[in-house]
């Protein structure tokens, strides 16, 4: 689970002493034999490649346009003693090395560059990812599209095209609302599923309270839209800690409901979702929740503020959970003992005690998705979402079902990670879906509704 660097150096001396130094926090593979590294590097690519740069037979410059070829990702370092600026040149433009070294090294300098060369493959891994869902994200619309305009050129009765029309409708509304809630989760780099989870979550606590289904609805639309005003603000202040961020950061955080709502407002058919989100308190658990006073929140109890208290408290669990309120991971059973001090001056007794068992004792009957850490993982659990590795690769897929070796596996990563990880699992296994997207398929239900 460690990055994996390999090593080249004609001096055997050299090979060990970069290996000492760095067999704590990678995977070493040295050789002396600038050949037999690159036979190597053909049958196991690594994450980083590090080489001398003058050598028998063949030099760093050679060696590196060569493992450019097989794995263009591969980040690459030459190490060379002598001040060869014409050498140098050539080892950027035909090795496309990344970085440059003279020997001796320094180990600090040596380890922060190698350091910086991984986080830049994790951004890249992340990015291609991104990319790769958007691309099958827009294949699914594009079929989807296709698909009506298929069915839209078939001879119907004059009922059967009613319905077929309406379905059509209902299908193009669907895909509207999915892209958008896609879009907002981009650009507020909500890449743990936070909108689509908590939304989610709201609605299954509003049908428990009683609540009108066209407000359950309202209250899952305004889970997924409820952090829209940041798409106009500075893309890294989602994925900033709420006890980290700067006053003109929080101020904005503080101020998010109404924002959200002022531009929710503008679409008739999320008004309702706009007026839940304005009555709505993000940061109520925080040192910075901009309610002076509690107990009117907490009295009113009107159908619009009872649906903005459940999104209030799933929004503001979930970011305690999954580390942006403080930095630290909280598992839900510590987070309710935590918290519940506090929860007790904003949300009734029952309220909480639904929430509690909604995170803590999934549900038999309903199916939506939980964060889960490491340790109350078990076999047969269906993750919700992709699993990766330190490097941003997809080490384990949505919708698998976990095996005694995937947790060990996930054991192993935690232990290199040397900090809580959080998976994501559904609470009951998944129902079989008509689509592919699982956004789609809950808006589903709401139109259908």
């Amino acid at each position: 689970m460690k990055p994996s660097i390999l090593i080249v150096d004609d001096e055997q001396e050299i090979v060990k002493a970069l290996t000492r130094l760095l067999v704590k926090r990678y995977q070493v593979h040295g050789f002396t034999d600038p050949q037999q590294a690159l036979a190597f590097f053909e049958s196991s690519p690594t994450h980083i490649m590090l080489s001398d740069m003058k050598m028998p037979e063949v030099n760093g410059v050679d060696l590196m346009a060569s493992v450019y070829k097989l794995s263009p990702k591969t980040r690459r370092v030459i190490l060379t003693g002598y001040a060869d600026a014409e050498m140098a040149q050539a080892a950027i433009n035909q090795g496309h090395v990344q970085a440059y070294l003279d020997k001796p090294w320094d180990n600090d300098v040596l380890l922060t560059t190698l350091e910086r060369l991984i986080n830049d493959l994790k951004q890249e891994n992340k990015r291609a990812f991104a990319v790769k869902k958007l691309k099958q994200k827009n294949q699914y619309l594009k079929d989807k599209s296709e698909a009506s305009e298929l069915i839209s050129t078939m001879m119907l009765s004059s009922n059967e095209h009613s319905q077929q029309q309406t379905e059509r409708l209902v299908n193009s509304h669907n895909d509207l609302i999915n892209l958008s809630a896609n879009l907002v989760a981009s650009h507020t780099q909500d890449t743990s599923g936070h909108a689509n989870r908590i939304a989610q979550q709201a609605k299954i606590l509003a049908e428990q309270a009683g609540l009108p289904m066209e407000l359950g609805n309202a209250i899952y639309l305004a889970g997924l839209f409820y952090r829209i005003a940041l798409t106009e603000q500075d893309a890294n202040l989602a994925g900033t800690p709420l006890e980290e961020l700067k006053p003109q950061a929080l101020h904005i955080w503080q101020k998010l409901p109404q924002l959200s709502s002022d531009i929710l407002l503008d679409t008739p058919m999320l008004s309702a979702s706009a007026k839940i989100v304005s009555s709505a308190y993000f940061v109520w658990g925080s040192t910075h929740c901009q309610l002076d006073d509690a107990e009117p929140f907490q009295q009113d109890n009107s159908v619009y503020a009872l649906a903005a208290k459940i999104l209030s408290l799933v929004v503001f669990l979930d970011l305690y959970i999954c580390g942006q309120i403080d930095g630290e991971l909280h598992q839900p059973v510590a987070a309710f003992k935590t918290l519940k001090p506090v929860m007790k001056k904003y949300f009734n007794g029952k309220l909480i005690l639904k929430a509690e068992k909604l995170l803590c004792q999934p549900l038999p009957d309903c199916q939506y998705e939980l964060p889960r850490t490491i340790s109350q993982l078990r076999a047969g659990q269906v993750l919700a979402q992709d699993v990766f590795d330190r490097l941003e690769q997809c080490l384990l897929t949505q919708h698998s079902v976990l095996t005694e070796a995937n947790l060990e596996t996930l054991k192993l990563l935690q232990e290199e990670c040397e900090k809580p990880m959080l998976v994501f699992v559904y609470s009951t296994a998944p129902r079989v879906k008509k689509d592919a997207d699982d956004t789609t398929s809950e808006v589903d239900k709401l139109a259908a509704g």
